[in-house]
């Protein structure tokens, strides 16, 4: 029986809890967790009874013994006065628990393991990380910024020594002229991403584990030591059923949460640069990070590399001299990537490959090479964002081969026209053509001084005319130019002029007497033509027009209203402060709250007032009627008010 009713007992506890805790949220009219809620409420009934009992003693109104001293209803107005001071205090400990640790914030067993994990991964991280930022002497040099001599090598120490993801960064910061010095490029681009090769066991578990079975099923012949291994993936030959030759890039089996890590890690010291110095919020380090964060995790995901090379296929099939190795899409996923082994040598070594070829097909093959990269930068807009000469391979066959479609630059029609534009400028020789088309295509400030722009970049452009080639350095000048004007590059376009800058070196190793540049000045005003071409220009003026002919077929109808109403002198031109729905729902909050705050303020002024006067009829020797209700108006005035700290809080939150 004695368990029954205890079972009884706590049963109707909760039950009040529960509907205490609802109570509870409601007054407080914000979104409070209902753990915490029931949590106090519970507490509250537990701890409320007998201090209640006890004031009830204090005041006069009963005995130790539960006895009533006083009439039933003063008995009963004293205790729920006593009660919703018990309740004022529960949501006073809701509040509390609000302003410090909001609801949401706090994470549940699961994560909150997972947290401490990270937070462990982290801190180790960070160790490595400090170690070699303080034998590299970073920690020094970032008080000046890039803009030191010692800057690019420290940083490129940092980087070699912090691991995989790291090298992997500064290799791609290597290549952003646009918005590093020159000193500070060359420096990264001294990394080197090799690795030992991981384990057969680690490849052929990634591979099961994404396909569904192990590599000697699906594929008829599979080379076990590595093609290639670097610091995120390893490449490995093989043969697929059909007899095809393949290769199957795999990704490292810890690659991913490493790179989740170091990117978390970039991040965060990326915002701490910012917060500490003035070159790095001038070149929005943490926005930066986040960029080449994302940039990282997309080149993680092999799905996304697969896509690009077949778009790179399909912007070329119309050259049968260029070769874009086919995916196969049946055995790629996330971490494999399935595609045409082609048989050749990388340009960056393959010397004796090229001198095999004659004079002519290397010039030809050099005219087709650039040919079309700028058929895939200025016309398709779709284009090879890396291509370096190890990503170019003289095949076997007297053909060229491009490998490694993971950096791909995307162009939209209005950019390449600009970009077209700019270029010919340059190559003409027209600074004032340049800086026009460079402010429509670039991200320019309010307040950019246009012909000082003109001048500084016109010297550029005059000193490029006296070149042969585009060498290193040309876009890196007037980058630099861009980065003192306060000029942002758009990610694509600089990886645009990155590739026309990286395949001079290619074009240069296939044949010495070939040059980008003499090659642009003379297919550029063809190209410029095939942009503006009546096709072209017809199909624009063909959306255009019809979109013009939607807005006039409206004209007539609007016309009409706003002259009918001008002849019948109904025309009214209205104005609202607060039109936007947005804008009245804050009104109505900052109203509510005023209210609120006045309401309870008032409302505890006047119970300190009743309180201090003490007046009234007695109800007991030590209550009067004014003392408690005093008391009933000091709790609405505190609950008033802690429903207005509530929804401060949470609307800062």
């Amino acid at each position: 029986m004695g368990a029954l009713v205890w079972a009884y007992t706590a049963a109707m506890t909760l039950v009040l809890a529960a509907g205490l805790g609802a109570v509870i949220r409601r007054i407080l009219g914000a979104r409070v967790g209902w753990l915490r809620t029931l949590l106090v409420a519970w507490i509250a009934l537990l701890v409320g009874v007998p201090i209640t009992g006890k004031l009830a003693v204090e005041a006069g109104v009963g005995t130790e013994a539960g006895r009533l001293t006083t009439s039933q209803g003063t008995a009963v107005a004293f205790l729920l006065v006593a009660c919703l001071w018990v309740f004022a205090a529960a949501l006073a400990v809701v509040m509390l628990l609000e302003v410090l640790v909001p609801s949401g914030t706090v994470p549940g067993p699961r994560e909150a393991v997972g947290r401490f994990r990270a937070w462990l991964r982290r801190t180790r991280r960070y160790v490595q990380i400090g170690r070699a930022a303080t034998g590299s002497g970073l920690g020094t040099v970032l008080r000046r910024g890039p803009g030191s001599a010692s800057f690019g090598p420290a940083l490129a120490s940092v980087f070699n020594e912090s691991g995989v993801t790291f090298v992997k960064l500064g290799q791609i910061l290597a290549t952003r002229d646009d918005l590093l010095p020159a000193e500070t490029t060359r420096a990264l681009a001294t990394l080197q991403s090799d690795a030992d090769p991981e384990p057969y066991a680690a490849v052929a578990a990634t591979i099961e584990a994404d396909l569904g079975d192990r590599p000697d099923v699906l594929f008829a012949a599979f080379d076990t030591s590595p093609l290639a291994a670097a610091s995120v993936a390893q490449v490995h030959t093989a043969t697929l059923h059909d007899g095809r030759e393949v290769v199957v890039k795999v990704q490292r089996s810890k690659a991913r949460r490493q790179v989740e890590v170091d990117t978390d890690i970039l991040v965060r010291l990326a915002r701490t640069a910012e917060q500490r110095w003035p070159w790095a919020r001038d070149m929005a380090v943490s926005r930066l990070a986040a960029g080449l964060a994302q940039s990282l995790r997309e080149e993680l995901d092999y799905r996304i590399e697969a896509g690009n090379t077949d778009a790179g296929a399909a912007t070329l099939r119309d050259r049968p001299d260029i070769v874009v190795p086919a995916v196969d899409t049946a055995l790629s996923t996330r971490r494999v990537l399935v595609m045409d082994r082609l048989h050749g040598t990388p340009l960056s070594v393959g010397e004796p490959a090229v001198a095999a070829l004659s004079a002519e097909r290397r010039v030809e093959l050099a005219d087709t090479l650039i040919g079309a990269l700028l058929d895939t930068v200025f016309v398709a807009g779709v284009f090879h964002a890396d291509l370096h000469p190890g990503n170019i391979l003289v095949l076997d066959d007297g053909r060229i081969g491009l490998l490694d479609f993971g950096a791909v630059g995307i162009l939209d029609s209005e950019t390449r026209q600009l970009l077209a534009l700019l270029l010919f400028a340059i190559l003409s020789d027209d600074a004032v053509s340049a800086v026009d088309a460079l402010t429509l295509a670039f991200d320019v400030p309010d307040h950019l001084d246009v012909p000082l722009l003109r001048r500084e970049l016109g010297r550029e452009i005059a000193a490029l005319q006296l070149q042969s080639t585009i060498g290193g350095d040309t876009f890196t000048r007037i980058f630099a130019v861009l980065r003192r004007h306060g000029i942002g590059v758009p990610g694509d376009v600089a990886a645009a002029f990155r590739t026309l800058t990286s395949v001079e070196a290619a074009i240069t190793l296939l044949d010495p007497g070939s040059s980008l540049l003499r090659s642009a000045r003379s297919q550029l005003p063809a190209l410029m033509r095939r942009l503006a071409g009546p096709k072209r220009v017809a199909a624009q003026a063909v959306s255009q027009a019809g979109v013009v002919a939607a807005i006039a077929r409206r004209l007539p109808e609007r016309v009409e209203h706003l002259t009918s109403a001008l002849g019948e002198g109904t025309f009214t031109v209205r104005t609202r402060a607060f039109g936007d729905a947005d804008d009245r729902a804050w009104l109505r909050d900052q109203v509510n709250n005023g209210l609120a705050a006045a309401f309870g303020i008032t409302a505890c002024i006047l119970a300190v007032v009743l309180g201090l006067n003490g007046g009234g009829p007695r109800l007991t020797e030590e209550l009067s009627l004014f003392g408690l209700l005093g008391l009933a108006l000091g709790f609405c005035g505190v609950t008033l008010a802690l429903r207005v700290v509530v929804r401060l809080f949470q609307r800062r939150e």
